[in-house]
């Protein structure tokens, strides 16, 4: 995989449009400005960085990019906190549709909670282009390693359901 970059965002709400264009600046160049995995890669990194900010501890948020020839993988690292991330069912409540969302557009998603306390959420998103990275300039990254725990292939949510009160 091709690593893109790494984009730290202060954790503030109004910073998570500082992300989404972050992102497309990224996947444009890429994939084209009209191909579905922006949009949708967009879509679930907003949903992600939210969560991250919102229920995250910590003044930071690292989001970091990959894509190959079949998939574009994010990455939304927080300082961690007191839940992970779970669905919430409350179909009519005002939050708590994040997961759902990624469970529907991702090809795969899950967390892991990292040996320093940290919380890494990730999801790939299939596009049918094979990118072009003979511009971009990170160099190579090897595959990331997937967790063992809290990972979700397809639209699989029910390893995370839980009674919390929040949707992380």
């Amino acid at each position: 995989m091709k690593h893109l970059g790494t984009c730290v965002i202060p954790s503030a709400p109004r910073n998570v449009v500082n992300g989404r264009r972050w992102l497309l600046g990224r996947l444009e160049p890429l994939l084209g400005a009209e191909h579905s995995a922006c949009d949708d890669s967009v879509l679930l990194l907003s949903e992600t960085l939210t969560n991250a900010i919102v229920h995250g501890e910590g003044h930071l948020v690292e989001v970091d990019a990959y894509v190959d020839t079949a998939n574009i993988r994010i990455e939304v690292t927080d300082e961690g906190g007191s839940t992970v991330p779970h669905h919430r069912d409350d179909p009519h409540g005002e939050h708590g549709r994040g997961l759902p969302i990624l469970s529907m557009l991702a090809k795969s998603w899950g967390f892991e909670q990292l040996d320093d306390g940290r919380l890494r959420v990730w999801f790939e998103v299939p596009h049918t282009a094979p990118p072009d990275t003979r511009d971009a300039e990170p160099e190579d990254a090897p595959n990331p390693p997937r967790p063992r725990d809290g990972t979700h292939e397809e639209s699989t949510l029910a390893a995370n359901t839980s009674a919390h009160s929040g949707d992380r």
